[in-house]
C-alpha cells in the first residue's frame, strides 16, 4: 500500500484512505452501523475526491486549532497584568507583520503562509508548484528578510 499523509481528523470522521497506485487499487476502509470494519474498493476518481475532502477538512482542522489558541491567548492576556500600552503594541505589531505580508510579492507571500501557518513542508510546497524546495527556501529567506527590514525601519 502506499504511504499516506498524516492528518488530523475530527473524532467524526468516518473513513480512512488506502491506495496502491501501483496495481490501481483504491479503498475507502469505514466502519458500519453494525460495527464491522468495511472495505470498499472505489475508482480513482472518487478516491481522489475524498483525498480532497480529506486535506479540506484538515485545513478546518488547523483553522480551528488556530482559533482557539487565538482564544487562549486573549484570555491569557485578559488574566494577565499587560498594561493598555503593551496591549496597543501587541496589535500594532501584528498588523503591521499583515501589511508587511500584503506587500510582498504573491509567490513569496503563499510560500510564507503554506511554511508558517499550513505547517507544509518545504518538499511538499516544492511538489505542489514544481520547483526544488531550495527555491522555495531561497523565497522564503528572501521575504522573510524584507518583512525585517520594514520592522527594522
Amino acid at each position: 500500500m502506499d504511504k499516506r499523509p498524516c492528518r488530523r481528523k475530527f473524532k467524526d470522521n468516518p473513513y480512512t484512505l488506502t491506495s496502491n497506485k501501483d496495481e490501481n487499487v483504491y479503498i475507502i476502509n469505514f466502519i458500519d452501523s453494525r460495527g464491522i470494519l468495511q472495505n470498499v474498493e472505489v475508482n480513482k476518481d472518487i478516491f481522489e475526491l475524498f483525498d480532497k475532502s480529506e486535506k479540506e477538512e484538515n485545513a478546518r482542522f488547523y483553522e480551528y486549532a488556530k482559533h482557539l489558541m487565538h482564544e487562549d491567548f486573549n484570555s491569557e492576556v485578559i488574566a494577565s497584568d499587560y498594561s493598555l500600552e503593551e496591549e496597543v503594541f501587541n496589535n500594532m505589531t501584528i498588523k503591521e507583520l499583515k501589511r508587511a505580508l500584503d506587500e510582498l510579492p504573491s509567490i513569496q507571500k503563499r510560500r510564507i503562509i503554506k511554511y508558517y501557518f499550513y505547517d507544509m513542508t518545504l518538499e511538499a510546497i516544492a511538489k505542489e508548484e514544481r520547483c526544488t524546495a531550495k527555491a522555495i527556501r531561497f523565497s522564503i529567506n528572501i521575504a522573510l528578510e524584507k518583512i525585517l527590514k520594514k520592522f527594522q525601519k
